[in-house]
């Protein structure tokens, strides 16, 4: 899906726009003078859709060239390692990360819980993939003539960062699953999600300028982005907390 000139959406489920396996995040694409960067992976049950759907948009899969990851969980990362043998592309990711996808810990990401309550099929495995690139929290890296620098922003899980992009004079918040259209996050019962993390990450999220919210789930707004953000902040503000896309 072109959504600007620069800007595609490679991958999408059931909790956002049917694009490609159901168990999808929301895949985004910038296309860089240097090549294609990723932001997620996919939950790797069928990655060949992703790939599909960038050749469908009249990509080059050969000038896709990284791969950043928000997060571990298996929605987003599970499908590094297809996209990395398929493309021979670089994965970038902060440290807690790096070390749970590098290693395919499947309990660091909550998956046997996940995989027994019937969010996950019974046979469904998260493959392990080699990380070329770990970042610190607050680095900034040029390709080409995009920006990208890593906020780290816990709450929904323990290693989570959201990705400020600046390309073409415009400012992109790759938010993962911090943030999400209207305000909403994600509350869930696993080991590290932490409602005072995540309120404290939202308000994080507010001290930055950004023009789009590109969101891991559901919609995303290219232009006054922020305003997500900003009502998550009046609720939190009141001592409350916003409400939960699940």
């Amino acid at each position: 899906m072109h959504i600007e000139s620069n800007l595609y959406l490679v991958g999408s489920g059931r909790a956002g726009f049917d694009l490609t396996n159901s168990f999808d995040c929301n895949v985004y694409l910038f296309q860089s003078s240097t090549g294609g960067v990723l932001f997620d992976a996919g939950a790797g049950m069928n990655g060949a859709e992703i790939l599909q759907v960038c050749q469908q948009d009249g990509l080059d899969l050969g000038e896709i060239r990284h791969l950043f990851l928000t997060h571990a969980h298996a929605d987003h990362a599970g499908g590094a390692a297809y996209l990395q043998e398929q493309l021979a592309l670089a994965v970038h990711a902060t440290p807690r990360t790096a070390e749970i996808v590098s290693t395919g810990d499947e309990e660091a990401v909550s998956l046997p819980i996940a995989r027994a309550g019937g969010m996950y099929p019974a046979d469904y495995r998260y493959r392990a993939c080699p990380v070329a690139h770990v970042h610190a929290p607050g680095e900034v890296v040029t390709l080409g003539d995009l920006t990208i620098e890593a906020i780290t922003t816990p709450g929904h899980s323990h290693d989570h960062t959201s990705y400020l992009v600046t390309a073409q004079g415009k400012r992109y918040l790759v938010g993962g699953d911090a943030i999400f259209y209207g305000g909403r996050v994600i509350w869930q019962n696993t080991y590290d999600c932490s409602v005072p993390q995540t309120n404290a990450s939202i308000q994080r999220l507010a001290t930055y300028t950004f023009d789009a919210l590109l969101a891991g789930h559901l919609n995303f707004s290219l232009r006054n982005g922020k305003r997500h953000v900003e009502t998550a902040c009046a609720i939190i503000a009141q001592m409350g907390c916003p409400l939960s896309i699940l």
